[in-house]
């Protein structure tokens, strides 16, 4: 990551009350040591799960209704910013307009971070909020300080710059709440400008039900089925753990490799279809990918859940009689069973 610009404004505003009286910075932050360590944390806090994804509404901008597009048309030009203090000063100036009516909600410390990487420019904004610490002086005397709470983030966007420049249909907007109440999450959605967004775990479960829809059109065998979609669980593993967008083609592809280029122009007609209406790219959540090879049920006396590969291997469903036969009980539980039944 290369950090091309980086400054810090503060918004100082009280819970219970509507004024907010906004202090800019007057010229950028200094990239140093500090900025890089900071800028790192907050990637790492910003690239767990929970991640929300959209599109401006308007990715030019309007004179009505959200001014962070037509901020970003005006003065983003060929990969530069012009005057980003300006830009950013006007961004904090129309965060106010959103946070003021919110009486619960509170000031804090908006961070705007423009940085390259892998030839490509992103922007974060982020609400970073202060905390009550203790320090230890030189002659080892104790004394409360304030510090940036980096433990969680309240609420923080990344744009991809340069595929919103490019008019890319996707969803260049990323976006997370963390804990904030639904107050905030709600003006913080506004201030962007964006279009319903959208939530990696929901979109994940799509593709998850999207696959298995294919499988069953496809009329694929248990094993053949179970194979595909361990294909698919790995590749979107990979692009979870290098925190980057899935594209939808990706696994069309991975379905014209193994079967034909009929059955991937299917998978692509049925992601398509009224029923799943996928998008063209979405961020993946690896919790919501375990019912790919996995499959599981639960009621209030029993718990099940086994890789769907042993499926006509060790355990036998019985579809007439709806029983599931187990061969090769765990250890652990035959030993319980067989206490059971001296």
């Amino acid at each position: 990551m290369s950090i091309s610009n980086l400054i810090v404004h503060e918004i100082q505003k009280h819970e219970g009350e509507r004024k907010a009286i906004l202090i800019a910075r007057p010229n950028e932050n200094p990239v140093d040591g500090q900025a890089e360590a900071l800028s790192a944390q907050v990637t790492n806090l910003f690239n767990r799960s929970g991640m929300n994804t959209g599109r401006f509404v308007n990715p030019q901008g309007s004179e009505e209704g959200a001014q962070l597009p037509a901020l970003l048309f005006k003065h983003f030009k060929n990969d530069t910013f012009v005057d980003f203090a300006g830009f950013t000063k006007d961004c904090a100036a129309e965060y106010l307009k959103y946070l003021e009516p919110v009486e619960e909600a509170e000031g804090g410390l908006l961070w705007f971070n423009h940085y390259e990487l892998h030839d490509t420019h992103f922007l974060y904004i982020v609400m970073l909020k202060r905390k009550k610490g203790i320090g230890l002086g030189a002659d080892l005397s104790l004394s409360q300080i304030e510090q940036i709470e980096m433990e969680k983030l309240h609420m923080s966007l990344r744009i991809n710059l340069t595929a919103w420049q490019a008019g890319d249909e996707g969803r260049y907007i990323s976006f997370r709440f963390g804990r904030a109440p639904k107050f905030e999450s709600e003006y913080f959605t506004q201030f962007i400008g964006c279009d319903e967004p959208k939530v990696a775990a929901k979109e994940t479960r799509k593709l998850v039900d999207l696959t298995a829809a294919f499988c069953q059109s496809e009329g694929l065998p248990s094993k053949q089925a179970n194979e595909f979609k361990k294909v698919v669980s790995e590749h979107c593993q990979a692009k979870a753990q290098d925190r980057e967008p899935l594209a939808i083609k990706e696994i069309a592809s991975q379905v014209e490799s193994r079967f034909s280029v009929e059955q991937a122009n299917k998978f692509l007609e049925i992601a398509d279809s009224d029923s799943f209406k996928m998008e063209k790219e979405i961020f993946v959540e690896k919790a919501a990918l375990k019912k790919l090879t996995r499959l599981s049920g639960s009621s209030r006396a029993l718990t099940i859940s086994f890789d769907s590969d042993l499926l006509a291997e060790s355990i036998v469903f019985d579809a007439d009689s709806g029983t599931l036969t187990i061969k090769d009980l765990p250890k652990s539980l035959l030993k319980q069973l067989q206490a059971m039944s001296n």
